[in-house]
């Protein structure tokens, strides 16, 4: 008998096809979302392409010849890009068996299917994670509370981090802040969780990560890293 999910993961293993089906509405070859992620799109716009755009943006200094665990990988479109950007390899890792059915569909019908490999796994629990040298996430690790991200950062093995960032500051946009706890009460998401810059530095410093933690905002996005930061 296997271990029942987390919370979060229980949630976002139903959830996530949907989501990403809506969320990317481009790509006609993913399956429908439902009626209220198609909604949400209205909102939501191309906004989480730009978080994509802004995260590569950020990493490409970094990444030539480096091994990325890509958590909440979905369909591989983030993997996808980090390799454009030259990552030697990506190791992507989702909840769901179905998103990652589609991902190594996209992978093999793919030119980069020996440098991906994707998996499933539920981060919130205990892990056997492969060792990268960075590990990154986007719109990832805010569905997760304290507990929740105390075993993710132990469970990732890796020198560096970089992770699209649920700081607290972003309640300072009601408008976007109000509709989006509609969308979670809606769904049923158990919960969507901020943190202020000092409280994450303090977790991902017990997880054994080194170096000196730095977070900057593009646009609506934040993003927070202890990649040796370099000048812009």
């Amino acid at each position: 008998m296997t271990d029942r999910k987390s919370e979060s993961g229980e949630y976002w293993d139903k959830h996530v096809v949907s989501w990403e089906a809506a969320t990317y509405y481009t790509d006609k070859n993913m399956p429908k979302p439902t009626a209220w992620d198609r909604f949400s799109t209205l909102f939501r716009g191309a906004s989480l392409y730009d978080r994509m755009t802004f995260a590569i943006e950020l990493l490409k200094p970094y990444l030539d010849g480096l091994t990325v665990l890509d958590v909440g990988c979905a369909s591989g479109r983030f993997a996808d890009m980090l390799l454009d950007a030259g990552a030697a390899r990506v190791v992507g890792v989702d909840i769901s068996e179905e998103i990652v059915r589609i991902a190594n569909e996209r992978r093999l019908a793919g030119p980069n299917k020996d440098r991906l490999e994707f998996f499933a796994a539920d981060l919130a629990k205990p892990a056997n994670l492969p060792r990268v040298d960075l590990v990154a996430s986007l719109g990832v690790i805010e569905y997760f509370d304290r507990d929740d991200m105390k075993t993710f950062l132990n469970n990732t093995k890796a020198k560096y981090f970089f992770h699209d960032f649920p700081d607290v500051a972003r309640t300072t946009n009601w408008l976007l802040w109000w509709m989006r706890q509609v969308y979670i009460r809606v769904n049923r998401c158990p919960g969507v969780y901020l943190y202020k810059r000092d409280e994450f530095t303090d977790l991902v410093r017990q997880a054994g990560f080194e170096g000196d933690v730095w977070y900057v905002r593009r646009s609506i996005f934040h993003y927070a890293s202890n990649l040796p930061r370099k000048h812009e």
